[in-house]
């Protein structure tokens, strides 16, 4: 109760909190947006003051105005499905402006900005790391059931899961709480990477732009982001004062599970706030494979939320709600599991607040500082209705950022500092203490350079402590190790550079040093663990994770071809992962995981390219590889059903294998059509008991149409996954031994923006 009353004060309190900022005199921006070529005017553009979180969207005749612009220099955004984003300089003074703006059809689709790991809103071209974006129409070519699902495609991107609804992205072979998943900047307050039963906590439905960040992050969003970070961005606390009510309403099948989703969102001025809404519903049966059906994958998902803000020249300040409801089973059938499966309750209440103050005439560009309070229940239920495992997480997280200006020999830079407090309530048959923590963060990051070549650098210091409040001791090799509080601290840093070359070519350079906690799970685990059908067994004696990476990156961009390729390595020091020990846990029926500390290496390459052969023709693909090894020397493990001792597989278990995408679209403003090729090599470099899996194939095809209808633009996405009904098995699926993944797959998405 003390952290959700700290949450509610600090709501009462960022409302009011710009309103001391005093006004300027103002004028009108208005204009028109037409089709370069054509001349035929744009509804449904979408029209961005960025410095003033100011928005518009064109109406049928392809007009717009933002109203109230005081003096100054801005960037001035136009973006529309099917056309290449506009960004362009505004300098407005004391009189009206009238703007023509015309934009170019674009069958390659191009990010117009990134935010995510930036010190500020900059072009996806200029980004000092390997980022991907998918928004617009590639995010409704995309759009599946689940997050990960939704992502897989993307380089260097993979996913985990034990179940439909259980789909967890896995970024260059990174899984857990290593990759970071966020909601407009912020954690979910989920459980979702502890377990690979637990579900990420979010709908990508109502989306508007999913940004994936690949490689180490742990300046900006915590210490344990050492693979990458994955950002849905929605605006719950709305961002953009809106000139008039719009949004979006979204539905979609699927055949593979008999799945329907209903849902959408909107914004509008109200009493001199914008108000935002948001609903969505998700259901699903069991799933269809081509050997059959996998029994109890079916879920019933709800979600929705509510936020209000206040949108001055200054910035914003506002306050959102969302509730999350996600029912859905645990296939059974393997060692250890229930003969039905096992179902799982989630609920997860969230409640945020947000300001960003954008000072004039000083040094510091902005000040945005965040609180959200989180409260998230998970049950697992046995055939009889009994919880036989519960986890509840309460999580009160506070952040302050501040960005400035060029100072001197320095160019733009942020620092900040983060606080969170988390107590986690466990019950039932897992032995895991409830346990307290809370940990504390400061951070700095400063770039250099304004020309071709620029240069970031920063660094961060983390400290950590956990408290279990329940006394035991785990047995380990025979010796009883007690649970006691442990504390962790250290320091990252990292250093990037990206080169502007002529005719659109980029190369970039990063060196980093992270670490990251041991979780609650792995420092005090000790029992069975009833939906993921394991035996954990935790380390209270775990050391931190160390890493030190490199990566060398490239981009090519120009109106024909784009291409990004990087190559990357990183060494860790006392990585923690759970090792299969061969064993029963102590009940005799499941197999017993030792979380263990182990140095180890990754090593890999990933790439995307989309080439225009010729008017509206694109090929396209990506490819990914990693590879995980264990460096350290290798003890003898026991061998199974009679089997002589081995030496431990000097092989990282759940490793994806080498996996790639080959296409071919056509896209114009108003059709989308084409066909892929998804495929993924054998994986025989496996860890200790862990089953080698066959490579496959797939073929995948889409259709879209886009049209207007009373000035309101609507889409209809068609699109057939493994059209030829092929078994696929995935290396990173935990049923993948009693049963493949999704046959043949229909998806039909019908969007309307208005």
């Amino acid at each position: 109760m003390r952290a959700f009353r700290t949450a509610v004060l600090a709501v009462g309190w960022f409302l009011p909190v710009g309103l001391l900022a005093q006004g300027a005199r103002t004028v009108a921006v208005t204009g028109v947006v037409r089709d370069s070529v054509t001349g035929a005017p744009l509804p449904g553009a979408v029209v961005r003051l960025v410095e003033l979180h100011r928005e518009g969207r064109t109406h049928e005749d392809g007009s717009f105005t933002i109203g109230a612009v005081p003096p100054g220099t801005y960037r001035l955004v136009v973006q529309r499905i099917g056309y290449r984003a506009a960004d362009l300089p505004l300098v407005v003074a004391d009189r009206p402006v009238t703007l023509r703006i015309g934009l170019r059809e674009q069958p390659m689709q191009v990010a117009a900005t990134v935010i995510t790991g930036q010190i500020s809103e900059r072009g996806s071209s200029d980004a000092i790391t390997s980022t991907s974006v998918l928004s617009e129409a590639r995010l409704d070519r995309r759009l599946d059931g689940t997050l990960a699902a939704t992502l897989v495609g993307i380089p260097g991107v993979t996913m985990a899961q034990m179940g439909q609804a259980t789909a967890r992205p896995v970024i260059r072979g990174m899984s857990g709480d290593r990759v970071v998943i966020l909601e407009d900047g912020q954690r979910t307050g989920d459980l979702s990477s502890t377990s690979m039963d637990h579900a990420v906590a979010i709908d990508p439905l109502t989306a508007q732009r999913i940004e994936v960040v690949r490689g180490p992050m742990s300046l900006l969003y915590g210490s344990s982001a050492l693979g990458g970070v994955v950002n849905l961005i929605r605006h719950e606390v709305p961002t953009t004062a809106a000139e008039h009510a719009h949004g979006t309403l979204t539905a979609q099948g699927s055949s593979a599970n008999g799945g329907t989703t209903l849902g959408g969102w909107m914004e509008a001025p109200v009493a001199g706030l914008t108000v935002r809404g948001e609903g969505s519903m998700r259901h699903a049966g069991d799933l269809r494979t081509p050997v059959g059906v996998m029994r109890n994958t079916e879920s019933a998902f709800a979600t929705g939320s509510v936020g209000a803000s206040v949108v001055r020249d200054w910035g914003y300040a506002g306050v959102s709600y969302r509730f999350l409801d996600n029912d859905y089973g645990i296939p059974g059938g393997f060692v250890g599991a229930h003969e039905g499966g096992v179902d799982i309750a989630m609920r997860r209440h969230s409640l945020r607040a947000e300001t960003d103050w954008h000072p004039t005439g000083r040094s510091i560009e902005s000040v945005r500082a965040t609180v959200t309070f989180t409260d998230y229940l998970h049950d697992e239920i046995e055939g009889d209705g009994e919880v036989a495992t519960r986890f509840q997480q309460r999580m009160t997280v506070g952040e302050v950022v501040a960005r400035h200006r060029p100072l001197g020999a320095f160019g733009s830079g942020a620092i900040g500092a983060r606080a969170q407090y988390r107590d986690i309530t466990t019950a039932g048959a897992l032995r895991t203490p409830s346990t307290a923590d809370w940990s504390l963060a400061l951070f700095a990051v400063e770039e250099w350079g304004t020309g071709p070549l620029r240069i970031q650098a920063g660094a961060r210091y983390d400290h950590a402590r956990f408290t279990p409040l329940e006394t035991s001791a785990i047995r380990i090799d025979g010796i009883d190790i007690p649970t006691t509080a442990r504390s962790f601290g250290a320091l990252s840093a990292s250093l990037g550079a990206l080169y502007r070359f002529e005719h659109g070519v980029r190369l970039g350079a990063s060196v980093s040093r992270a670490y990251r906690t041991p979780d609650f799970n792995e420092l005090y685990s000790d029992g069975p663990h009833l939906a993921a059908y394991s035996y954990d067994v935790g380390n209270p004696r775990l050391r931190q994770e160390t890493g030190l990476g490199a990566e060398l990156f490239g981009r090519l961009e120009r109106d024909r071809v784009r291409a990004e390729a990087a190559v990357y390595v990183n060494r860790m020091a006392g990585y923690v992962f759970p090792r299969n020990t061969g064993e029963l846990g102590r009940q005799g029926e499941r197999w017993k995981f030792q979380f263990v500390n182990e140095d180890a290496r990754l090593t890999g390459a990933e790439g995307e390219f989309e080439w225009t052969l010729r008017d509206h023709l694109v090929l396209e693909g990506t490819v990914n590889y990693v590879r995980g090894t264990i460096t350290g020397s290798r003890d003898t493990i026991p061998g199974l059903n009679g089997e002589p001792d081995r030496i431990a597989s000097p092989d990282l278990p759940l490793i994806p294998p080498l996996n790639g995408r080959l296409g071919l679209r056509h896209e114009t403003a108003r059709w989308s059509a084409g066909g892929a090729v998804r495929a993924a090599a054998r994986q025989d470099r496996v860890g200790d008991f862990e089953t080698e899996t066959a490579g496959y194939a797939a073929l995948d095809l889409f259709v879209g149409r886009r049209f207007l209808v009373g000035g309101r633009l609507h889409g209809v996405t068609l699109r057939i996954d493994n059209l030829l009904d092929a078994e696929i098995r995935d290396h990173l699926s935990r049923t993948k031994l009693i049963i493949p993944d999704a046959g043949r797959n229909v998806l039909l998405l019908y969007r309307m923006q208005f």
